[in-house]
């Protein structure tokens, strides 16, 4: 499967994941475009986390490639780059050293996405994702859903998504965008580190659909020291809201 881009695309629809508060609520990240979905073994079976793999090796290397013939384009011209297909991914312009690279890239970023998914998954929470941006490999994103009682006051969304603390010199930056489907929050925050003294980035985007008898919040959180990942980051987040689907369970 290819997404719009021409990028592979792997993920496996991810078996409904119980929303933490309360119980009858299931919840999905469906494939989008751009975005790996990554499986944990507490959730997919051992073989279906393999054919992940396998698939997902395959799309993580295409899309670094890809950013490896933009590169060789600029730098020399299409003229000059021979034995590319006509998606350009063909290996016959690689010598022996680049194809290893590309192998080790891919390797060492599928792993860390699966170390990290298996991480997140003991909490309930999934991790997606982007391909293709800017030239990186892999955007891990948080994915978490939580549901709570209406009767009860709750800023546990605002608190997932950052916008408490921060530094005083530069707060937390909070944002209310519309959505079609529920009232939205975005968080956009700069820290520094107190011994390296480098910037984190932290894009948190909330989505809350109340109903009559619960809330349910779905929150979105990416973190780096790529501060030039920001202006991507934010467009990503919101083509990957509306693949999180929500569904209740029982009445």
């Amino acid at each position: 499967m290819t997404t719009p881009n021409g990028l592979p695309s792997a993920g496996l629809p991810s078996a409904g994941l119980p929303s933490a508060g309360l119980p009858g609520w299931t919840w999905n990240v469906d494939p989008a475009p751009h975005w790996l979905v990554v499986p944990a073994l507490a959730t997919e079976g051992p073989e279906d986390v393999a054919t992940w793999e396998r698939e997902a090796l395959v799309a993580v290397r295409d899309s670094l490639r890809t950013q490896y013939d933009a590169d060789t384009e600029t730098a020399v011209g299409p003229a000059e780059r021979p034995g590319l297909d006509e998606a350009g991914l063909d290996d016959a312009g690689l010598d022996d050293a680049g194809r290893a690279e590309l192998d080790r890239a891919a390797g060492e970023s599928v792993t860390n996405l699966r170390a990290f998914a298996d991480g997140m998954a003991a909490e309930g929470h999934r991790v997606v994702a982007a391909l293709g941006v800017l030239g990186r490999g892999p955007v891990p994103v948080l994915v978490a859903v939580g549901a709570s009682d209406p009767a009860d006051p709750d800023d546990g969304m605002l608190a997932a998504l950052g916008a408490t603390g921060g530094n005083p010199v530069a707060p937390p930056n909070v944002e209310y965008p519309d959505l079609p489907d529920g009232d939205g929050v975005r968080v956009t925050r700069l820290d520094v580190g107190e011994l390296s003294g480098g910037g984190w980035l932290s894009i948190g985007l909330g989505r809350r659909a109340e109903h009559d008898d619960v809330v349910v919040d779905t929150v979105l959180v990416w973190r780096s020291q790529d501060l030039m990942l920001g202006a991507a980051m934010l467009e990503l987040l919101d083509e990957l809201l509306p693949a999180v689907r929500i569904t209740r369970t029982a009445a």
